[in-house]
């Protein structure tokens, strides 16, 4: 656990730096129930996969408002506070620098569960989600190339990730503690196939109202080229998210009591 939520890795050329704005988990002193609110599936349910499918799309409209017993803030919007991708070679067609601060990752609450499937022998969770609109908005410094055009700008910028088909992959571990397990999930794999990607950045070149909305345009006119280089980054950046909400309930409420006998 690092202070304030803060973390760094390195992927080949991508580097990324999530803040995220979670109350810490602090010291365990004994497990807890699901909150009330949650359904729950018991494991000899022969239809135990389904009934978890539908008990996790109830949890995700509970983790709107946030569950402050868990330690876990409202999800709609989550604040992200900087994030830093350097993409691209020389030969790639594109090569940018993007630093966000003070993000907000709106509408996440508004997915469903399309598949669920576990092997709790191996402590992995399998998932598919659909999200009909996800926005990223925040604060932003660029500078870098997209396609043989020079991008350079500083302002406000919204993301929107359009009727976005998530896969996701939990790899878990087993933690005792005071005589109790509990999962662990040690990694968290995210990735998406969005229908389309709309991207605004505010600001560009100075301000320059006629250069702007030209790159707007390219943007948007090659949004699949533009995100198939940087979607390692924002899936890297979701995953931590991800990990880090799904620990904050499986690190504090034992196994048999997530998934009872």
């Amino acid at each position: 656990m690092y202070p304030n939520g803060r973390a760094s890795w390195c992927a080949g050329s991508l580097h990324c730096v999530v803040g995220i704005w979670f109350l810490s988990m602090g010291a365990i002193v004994g497990g807890k129930d699901l909150p009330s609110s949650f359904e729950k599936c018991h494991r000899s349910n022969p239809q135990f996969d389904q009934c978890l499918r539908s008990a996790v799309n109830g949890a995700i409209r509970v983790l709107k408002d946030g569950l402050p017993e868990f330690g876990i803030l409202p999800l709609d919007p989550l604040a992200v506070d900087a994030l830093s991708i350097e993409q691209g070679e020389p030969s790639s067609p594109i090569k940018l620098k993007q630093h966000f601060t003070g993000v907000q990752l709106s509408r996440l609450t508004e997915s469903t569960i399309l598949k669920y499937r576990t092997d709790l022998k191996k402590l992995i969770i399998k998932a598919e989600a659909i999200t009909p609109q996800v926005q990223f908005v925040g604060n932003y410094t660029m500078d870098g190339r997209i396609l043989v055009l020079p991008i350079t700008g500083q302002g406000l910028a919204n993301i929107t990730l359009h009727r976005l088909k998530t896969h996701h992959e939990l790899f878990g571990e087993l933690v005792e503690r005071n005589g109790e397990q509990y999962m662990h999930i040690r990694k968290y794999i995210v990735k998406f196939e969005p229908k389309q990607v709309t991207f605004e950045f505010g600001n560009l070149f100075n301000g320059d109202p006629t250069l702007g909305k030209t790159m707007n345009q390219v943007l948007n006119d090659n949004w699949e080229v533009v995100f198939r280089e940087l979607r390692s980054a924002y899936e890297d950046t979701f995953g931590y998210i991800f990990k880090k909400i799904s620990n904050q309930i499986f690190l504090k409420v034992p196994m048999n009591k997530i998934f009872p006998e």
